[in-house]
C-alpha cells in the first residue's frame, strides 16, 4: 500500500469535513451540526470534502455557490438539505430528513469518495478566466502600470488616501457571502489599506420565505411568557457561541452551543457558571475593547439588545401586563459599544431565564408587535437585520479589519431574515 492509499484509508474514517451555504430557516440546524464529533464544520471551502447547501434561498441562483463549489478540492460533493436541488447544482445528493439522516448521508457519500475519487462532483464554473486580461494594458499583462488593473487576472491595488491625508495603496476586495469570519450570507465589498477598512458597501440581501418561529407567531395570536422568554435566552446563547468561535474561543463557544440545545428554566446555574467563564476569559479586554462601533440614540430605536446597550429604554415588553405582573424592568448598558452589546446579550440570558421560571401561563402579545431577540417585530416593515445592515459602512470605516470583524458578529445580524418579514425598528418605545 502506498503512502496515497494508506492516507485515504486514514481519512476515510476521519470527521467529515464539511463547508455549509446556509439559508433561511437553516442556520439553527446547521448550527448544531457542530456538536456532532462525525462532521466538522470548517472555515473555508479549501478545507472541505463535501459541501452543504441548507435551507431557503431567492429564486434563481444561490448567490456566490459555484465559487464556492470549485474551491473545494476534488474529491468532492454536495448534499442539499431539505432543499430542492437547482440546476447549479444537479448532481447533489437530496436528503429531506432529519439531523441524524443528514449526518448518515454526509458520512457515507464521504467515504464513497475517499475509496474511489473518481467519483468526484465536476466543476461548475467553465475554466476560462473570470476576468479578461490577455493583451490588456500597455505590457498584454492585464495591469494599467504600477499600479492598477488586473495583472495575470488578479487585481492589483490602486493609490487612495488614507485617513492621515497620505497616499497609500488601495485594494478592493469582496468578502462573503459564504465565508466563516463573517454570518452566513453577509457580503461586504471592502477597500483596504493594510488592514484598514477604508470603504465598506453590502451586497445582495437573501431575503427567503417569512420565519416561522414563535416570536413571529406571536405577532398574530398570544403566546405563553414562558416559551418566549426562554426561545430568547436560546437565542442569546447561540449566538454567543458563535461569537465565542469567531475569537478563537471554540471551546466555550461548544459549551455554549450545547447548553442552547438543551436549554430549559432550570439551567440557571449553568448559564452563570458559562457566563462567568467568558467573562474571565479575558474577551472583553483582549479582543473587544478596540471594536468600537457605537450605536446609540435615535439609530438605535427598536433594535433590541443593540439599542439597550446604548442606554436607550426600547423594550415592548414593558407595555405588556403580562411582563408588568412579573416585575419586568429593562435592562440597560450605556456605551453602546461591541463590549456593551456582548454584555447586555448576557445579561439577557439570566433574565429571561428567570422571567421563563416564574411566568407561569400567562400570555402577551399577539396584536401586532412582538419584542423579538434582535428587536421589535411587527407584521410589516424592515427586519432588524436589514436596519443594521444599513448602519454597517459607517460603523466599519475606519477599523481594522479583526476589530471589523468583532463590531459584525456584536450587532447579530441574519442576513437571510425577509425584508417584509417583521421588524418596525422605529416604533416607539
Amino acid at each position: 500500500m502506498g503512502v496515497r492509499e494508506a492516507l485515504a484509508g486514514l481519512a476515510r474514517w476521519s470527521p467529515v469535513p464539511v463547508f455549509p451555504i446556509v439559508g433561511g430557516g437553516a442556520r439553527d440546524l446547521v448550527r448544531d451540526l457542530r456538536l456532532r464529533p462525525e462532521v466538522e464544520l470548517v472555515a473555508t471551502p479549501r478545507h472541505a470534502t463535501l459541501l452543504l447547501v441548507a435551507g431557503r434561498f431567492p429564486s434563481g441562483a444561490i448567490p456566490g455557490l459555484a465559487v464556492v463549489h470549485d474551491q473545494i478540492p476534488v474529491p468532492r460533493a454536495t448534499v442539499r438539505w431539505n432543499g430542492e436541488v437547482s440546476d447549479e447544482i444537479s448532481s447533489a445528493r437530496l436528503v429531506g430528513g432529519d439531523e441524524e439522516d443528514l449526518i448518515a448521508t454526509l458520512v457515507a457519500l464521504h467515504r464513497e469518495m475517499m475509496a474511489d475519487p473518481s467519483r468526484s462532483g465536476p466543476p461548475i464554473l467553465p475554466d476560462v478566466d473570470a476576468v479578461e486580461w490577455r493583451g490588456v494594458g500597455p505590457y498584454g499583462h492585464g495591469g494599467k502600470g504600477m499600479t492598477g488593473g488586473t495583472p495575470y487576472g488578479r487585481p492589483l491595488a490602486e493609490r487612495a488616501g488614507d485617513r492621515d491625508g497620505i497616499e497609500l495603496d488601495q485594494l478592493p476586495v469582496t468578502i462573503g457571502p459564504w465565508v466563516g469570519a463573517l454570518p452566513w450570507g453577509l457580503e461586504l465589498a471592502v477597500k483596504l489599506q493594510g488592514d484598514l477598512v477604508q470603504e465598506v458597501e453590502v451586497g445582495p440581501r437573501l431575503s427567503t420565505d417569512p420565519p416561522t418561529d414563535v416570536f413571529s407567531m406571536a405577532t398574530r395570536k398570544p403566546m405563553t411568557v414562558a416559551v418566549l422568554e426562554l426561545e430568547r435566552a436560546r437565542h442569546h446563547l447561540r449566538w454567543l457561541a458563535d461569537a465565542l468561535s469567531i475569537q478563537g474561543l471554540s471551546a466555550l463557544g461548544l459549551r455554549a452551543l450545547r447548553l442552547g440545545k438543551i436549554l430549559t428554566p432550570h439551567h440557571q446555574r449553568e448559564v452563570r457558571r458559562l457566563l462567568a467563564m467568558v467573562r474571565r476569559s479575558g474577551i472583553f479586554g483582549l479582543a473587544l475593547n478596540r471594536a468600537g462601533g457605537e450605536v446609540t440614540g435615535s439609530q438605535a430605536k427598536g433594535l433590541g439588545p443593540v439599542a439597550r446597550a446604548g442606554g436607550v429604554d426600547d423594550d415592548a415588553r414593558r407595555d405588556e401586563p403580562a411582563y408588568r405582573e412579573l416585575g419586568f424592568q429593562t435592562i440597560l448598558h450605556q456605551k453602546g459599544d461591541a463590549a456593551a452589546r456582548w454584555r447586555q446579550r448576557m445579561a439577557e440570558v439570566t433574565q429571561s431565564l428567570d422571567l421563563s421560571d416564574r411566568a407561569g401561563d400567562r400570555t402577551a402579545f399577539g396584536a401586532g408587535l412582538v419584542e423579538g431577540p434582535r428587536g421589535r417585530i411587527t407584521a410589516n416593515g424592515p427586519s432588524p437585520s436589514v436596519v443594521v445592515l444599513d448602519l454597517l459602512p459607517q460603523l466599519l470605516s475606519g477599523l481594522e479589519w479583526g476589530d471589523a470583524v468583532s463590531l459584525v458578529w456584536s450587532l447579530d445580524i441574519d442576513p437571510t431574515e425577509s425584508v417584509e418579514t417583521h421588524v418596525d425598528n422605529r416604533g416607539a418605545s
